[in-house]
């Protein structure tokens, strides 16, 4: 009996300190509800960052105290097609609408069944990809490689033939020598008009080096051919025309770029509501 008249007493309402008062307070105010995160992103002095405590807010679980039928309710109406907010992106290109989508699926049953037809099909999170970045239909350093080769060919063929003729000097009155300039630049005009035509996308000098590469070849061809009576079909083989016609070939035109849309940039700036 003496044991128990000695007992202390338990801590009064008083005495006690309740600790997760504070703390619930303090998470509470860290982390507000969605509707006011909502109305915020809505507001006229919306900023980006607004977008992404939307956003990170949608990752998270409810809360105890919060309504899984009102939670479910907003992110369908964020998820709708007529709402602009769901179109603004937060960080890492992540669109509300995607997030709302993340957030009530993770809801599971039955609030994932709520989920719109149209969102069953996934949207790219990525910027879309600027189409100037990507290789073109271009020719590649095989064509130009094999463009250079034919060029040089024919060079030679044509210093060869200077050599034959002994000339020594270029004499501007001889009309071989005049013949032999023009062969020159009839063999490198075509292939420089394509090579910059090319590199700088304009068709229409891709167009005069593409016909002038065709006419080398037809006059290869011709030459070849004529060639044969005397020298027999070894002319088939050392005239350069299958070289002609592989440059004519490999740096045909290509279709002009057509204009999608600007680029997008690298760190875009927050959307502003629309009205």
């Amino acid at each position: 009996m003496s044991q128990q008249a000695h007992r202390p007493a338990p801590p009064t309402a008083d005495e006690t300190t309740d600790a997760p008062e504070p703390v619930a307070a303090e998470t509470a105010e860290a982390f507000p509800p969605l509707a006011a995160l909502l109305a915020q992103v809505k507001s006229p002095g919306m900023v980006r960052a607004d977008i992404d405590a939307l956003i990170a807010a949608m990752g998270r679980a409810p809360t105890a105290d919060e309504s899984l039928r009102e939670r479910a309710d907003l992110l369908l109406g964020l998820m709708s097609r007529d709402n602009p907010v769901g179109k603004y992106r937060g960080e890492n290109w992540t669109t509300v609408r995607q997030a709302a989508k993340a957030a009530l699926l993770a809801l599971g049953y039955p609030y994932a069944l709520e989920l719109p037809p149209e969102m069953v099909e996934s949207y790219p999170s990525a910027p879309p990809v600027d189409d100037s970045t990507r290789p073109g239909p271009g020719p590649g350093a095989g064509s130009v490689v094999v463009t250079l080769l034919s060029s040089l060919y024919q060079t030679g063929l044509f210093s060869l033939l200077v050599t034959f003729t002994g000339a020594r000097r270029i004499d501007w009155d001889s009309p071989l020598e005049q013949s032999l300039i023009l062969g020159m630049v009839g063999v490198w005009l075509p292939a420089l008009c394509s090579f910059l035509g090319h590199s700088l996308g304009k068709r229409w000098l891709q167009v005069i080096g593409a016909v002038g590469l065709w006419l080398l070849f037809a006059g290869w061809g011709l030459a070849s051919l004529a060639g044969t009576a005397s020298l027999g079909p070894g002319s088939l083989l050392l005239l350069p025309w299958h070289l002609a016609l592989w440059a004519a070939i490999v740096m045909r035109p290509v279709p002009e770029k057509t204009e999608t849309g600007e680029a997008v940039p690298t760190d875009p700036p927050a959307p502003t509501p629309e009205s």
